[in-house]
């Protein structure tokens, strides 16, 4: 039975201000996150190996142990906490898709639920307060943002750390990832923007790092205000920032003229593609993806189909241009002459991987020029 399609904006707008860049349109969480959402941590693994290291640093950092408390908001299949279990430390995620059931189903327990003030106390009324609370790509995707930081401050120990890592503006505008523009994320933090967002809630950022993941990420570790010294590390990033320019007018403005160019630069190649009658298809179906498919209108005339390896999303189509989702292994037995590398944001483990399976045709990489290997 056909069902509509439904479409909302996807524009970035830029406070002067707080230096905040953010969506103007928030669609209702309970739609993106629950029964619908169908990404899986574990299915990617250079961010489970991301994940080992963080929660060792974490442990490490912060002196945690056996008896110590941690828990994770958007917590998905459980990937993350599961880091911690070798060090005798209790675990708690959060979740509201169904994803939380395999989690619960493979050992790791799971609160059901959207994160926010009610749950936290919940939670702390339950388990008691927390020793870390971690919040790795969901951050900057929570529309109630008051409530998800009331529920920070309730749920952690007065001594306890926030560690949160959400995409980084700075690596967004100097490698052209406009494709991690999409409705999920609501929020495209600065180190700058986020310090200011947390000294509004009684809290300092008191430690930053850049790192890898998702094609560059910021990650912070907050505390209630003189809990903690701000360390050397916050200072050098800040400085970077201003060096930049990331948080001005001028520079975001050429950002947005880059992104248009780029994007005509792949619509071209493709069409020629298509125009000398050669096959190609899209490696993956991430969310990321739909937004390069739609900004630059290839559809299922464009691009034959889109190869993937998880159930959740083989035999569905890619919102708004209607790609077919199929199984990996078709990709593999047709031998496309193109395919266009959606998660090109980890091209160096999926690359050798796709060559070791087999496939032989020629990879396209949108970001952040376009190119042919």
């Amino acid at each position: 039975m056909e069902k509509e399609e439904v479409f909302y904006p996807l524009k970035l707008v830029f406070c002067e201000k707080c230096k905040l860049v953010q969506l103007t349109f928030a669609v209702d969480p309970g739609l993106l996150f629950t029964d619908k959402f169908v990404y899986r941590t574990a299915f990617n693994n250079s961010l489970k190996a991301h994940f080992e290291g963080l929660v060792d640093f974490a442990v490490k950092k912060l002196n945690l142990g056996k008896g110590s408390f941690a828990v994770d908001i958007g917590s998905n299949d459980g990937t993350l906490l599961k880091n911690y279990l070798p060090y005798g430390i209790r675990i708690l995620g959060v979740d509201p898709s169904v994803v939380a059931d395999i989690a619960n189903k493979e050992g790791v327990p799971t609160e059901k639920d959207f994160f926010n003030a009610g749950v936290a106390k919940k939670i702390a009324g339950l388990n008691g307060k927390a020793d870390i609370v971690t919040g790795t790509n969901v951050f900057a995707h929570v529309r109630d943002l008051g409530s998800l930081m009331a529920g920070i401050r309730e749920i952690l120990k007065d001594d306890g750390v926030f560690l949160q890592e959400s995409h980084y503006l700075l690596d967004m505008v100097e490698k052209l990832q406009y494709d991690e523009i999409y409705l999920e994320h609501l929020r495209y933090y600065s180190l700058e923007s986020l310090i200011n967002l947390f000294s509004m809630f009684g809290m300092d950022v008191f430690h930053a790092e850049r790192v890898g993941t998702h094609g560059g990420s910021i990650m912070t570790m907050a505390c209630l205000k003189g809990k903690r010294r701000i360390g050397d590390s916050v200072k050098k990033i800040l400085d970077v920032e201003k060096k930049s320019g990331v948080s001005t007018e001028n520079v975001l403005r050429s950002f947005s003229q880059r992104v248009f160019a780029n994007g005509s630069d792949l619509r071209s190649l493709i069409c020629k593609i298509k125009s000398e009658g050669r096959s190609i298809a899209a490696i993956g179906a991430p969310a990321k993806g739909n937004t390069i498919l739609n900004f630059c209108k290839l559809d299922s005339r464009s691009i034959d189909y889109a190869a993937e390896k998880s159930d959740l999303k083989i035999g569905k189509f890619t919102p708004g241009m209607h790609i077919p989702v199929v199984s990996e292994e078709k990709l593999l037995r047709d031998q496309p002459e193109y395919a266009l590398l959606l998660s090109w944001n980890i091209k160096e483990e999926l690359v050798p991987k796709l060559r070791k399976l087999g496939y032989a045709g020629k990879i396209i990489i949108p970001n952040p020029n376009v190119e042919v290997i």
